[in-house]
């Protein structure tokens, strides 16, 4: 390989447990461990994908979210062990490759849940929605924080969730994370104080008019996080790692209206450039032990994942900044390329770069890459037609 590039291949710790590379696969869509359009349950196809990139000298790999609670039939994750029996045998030849994985949960969708007009229809007929709550919750799958408009359908108002609400999401991570850790997972993921999920709309101003524990004051917002984390380090022990997907800086203005690349002079609603070195280290000292960073919020939703009209490398002068102000591996995402991804590990302004997009275009370019063949990897062109859409694309579990 280049020596440009040697860097990205050198290890490092999230806590006690060691990456072999710089490169991380973030999470996507469909491509998670646990299928969840349907009854929860292993998925092979995920499976086959991710192993494929893990065999191709990927450190460490996040699969696609696993909702904490099934969006279909409101299952917990956590119950049913014979998909957990089957990702335990999976574990056992997935890291033979050498690679790590984490697996990502996620709390919810709250208002950023995407809803057509059949599920309108169920949250505002009652009677209907009563008919069709053992199968498909919408009153529990579009609760967030506080009464906040729906971002897909404004006419839309989430409800807020309840305190025993709240203490079932906290109970079920530490559950789900026990899990993870006997199957032979490697680390949790907690989605995710970040891009205006269900967690984020807790932690972010404009979305949490709470008046209890939960919202008002900053440590009242980013609680819930907080309380997380303990949880998990409470059922798991304090060594098992757990990693936060975080937007740094929310770069929104209100309800579906976002800043855009170079519009620095508007007001931001969300989490402050401020507020983030504040938060980034209350996070850390809850106990999280590492970073995913990227920016925006679902009102903002280009900049979590860059289309072609951005920047390479758009988050990165605010994910090194953040660094500063905590003690704990940090990792950036956003049409990352190898030169910054290894100039700013070398300058210690990140600990590893965050890549997503590329491993569906060419599943083998970190092994391209290794071998000093950069010419032949397929490059992502930041279209969002294939990973947005699915367009003609079969690489993915769905």
């Amino acid at each position: 390989m280049k020596q440009k590039y040697e860097v990205l291949f050198t290890p490092w710790k999230i806590r006690d447990l060691e990456i072999k590379n710089r490169i991380v696969m973030c999470s996507m869509g469909g491509t998670s461990i646990f299928g969840w359009m349907e009854p929860s349950h292993f998925k092979q196809e995920s499976a086959d994908f991710l192993m494929e990139r893990a065999k191709n000298n990927v450190g460490l790999i996040l699969p696609g979210i696993a909702p904490l609670r099934n969006i279909f039939g409101g299952q917990w994750l956590y119950k049913g062990d014979r998909k957990f029996a089957k990702l335990k045998e999976y574990m056992k030849e997935f890291h033979k490759t050498g690679a790590k994985m984490f697996v990502q949960v996620t709390a919810g969708m709250g208002r950023s849940m995407a809803i057509n007009d059949l599920m309108v229809k169920l949250i505002e007929n009652k009677f209907l929605g009563t008919l069709a709550k053992p199968l498909f919750n919408m009153d529990y799958i579009c609760a967030s924080a506080s009464a906040t408009p729906n971002r897909w359908w404004e006419e839309v108002n989430s409800r807020p969730l309840t305190i025993e609400e709240i203490d079932e999401i906290i109970y079920a991570y530490g559950k789900t994370a026990q899990k993870l850790m006997e199957a032979g997972v490697d680390g949790i993921e907690v989605h995710a104080v970040h891009e205006g999920y269900l967690l984020d709309q807790f932690t972010l101003k404009y979305t949490n008019l709470r008046e209890d524990e939960y919202g008002g004051s900053f440590e009242n917002r980013y609680r819930l996080a907080a309380e997380i984390v303990k949880e998990i380090k409470k059922v798991c022990g304090e060594d098992y790692p757990v990693s936060l997907r975080y937007s740094v800086v929310s770069k929104t203005k209100g309800f579906g209206q976002g800043a855009v690349p170079g519009e620095d002079d508007y007001i931001e609603v969300g989490r402050d450039m401020e507020e983030s070195e504040k938060a980034a280290k209350f996070l850390q000292d809850a106990g999280y032990d590492m970073l995913n960073c990227d920016n925006g919020t679902y009102d903002a939703w280009y900049w979590s994942h860059p289309p072609s009209y951005m920047k390479e490398n758009c988050n990165l002068p605010y994910v090194s900044h953040i660094k500063n102000f905590v003690d704990i591996p940090v990792v950036c995402a956003g049409k990352m390329t190898p030169e910054a991804g290894s100039e700013a590990i070398r300058n210690g302004e990140i600990d590893a770069m965050g890549v997503a997009r590329q491993f569906l275009t060419d599943p083998q370019w970190v092994t391209k890459m290794i071998e000093n063949r950069e010419a032949d990897i397929r490059p992502c062109i930041d279209c969002h037609n294939a990973c947005f859409t699915m367009a003609k694309y079969k690489g993915t579990a769905n």
